[in-house]
C-alpha cells in the first residue's frame, strides 16, 4: 500500500490484522508505520496461502498518540488464486 502524509508533522500508525484469515496476512516491516511530513511511505502486506481458498481479512492502520492525530485508515485485503504451478 502506498501512503501520502499530506501534513507538516509526523504521522505514525500502528497497523492490526484483524478477520478470518487474518493470520494468513503479514507485516514482514512491523506494526508501526510512520509517515514523514510530505511525503509518502509504503506498507508491505504479506500473504502465506495454506488453502486454495480467497483469503480475507482487514488492515486497520490506527493513529498513534505521538505527534499529530491522524484517522484511522481501514483497508479490505483479499487473495485470488489465479493458477498453481508444480513445484
Amino acid at each position: 500500500l502506498r501512503l501520502k502524509n499530506p501534513s507538516n508533522c509526523n504521522l505514525s500508525y500502528n497497523a492490526i490484522l484483524v478477520g478470518r484469515d487474518a493470520e494468513e496476512f503479514s507485516l514482514p516491516k512491523g506494526n508501526t508505520v510512520t509517515l514523514p511530513p510530505m511525503r509518502q511511505g509504503f506498507v508491505n502486506v504479506e500473504l502465506t496461502l495454506r488453502f486454495l481458498h480467497p483469503a480475507e481479512a482487514v488492515l486497520l492502520l490506527i493513529s498513534n498518540k505521538f505527534g499529530i492525530d491522524g484517522a484511522t485508515l481501514t483497508f479490505s485485503l483479499k487473495s485470488e488464486v489465479k493458477s498453481i504451478d508444480p513445484l
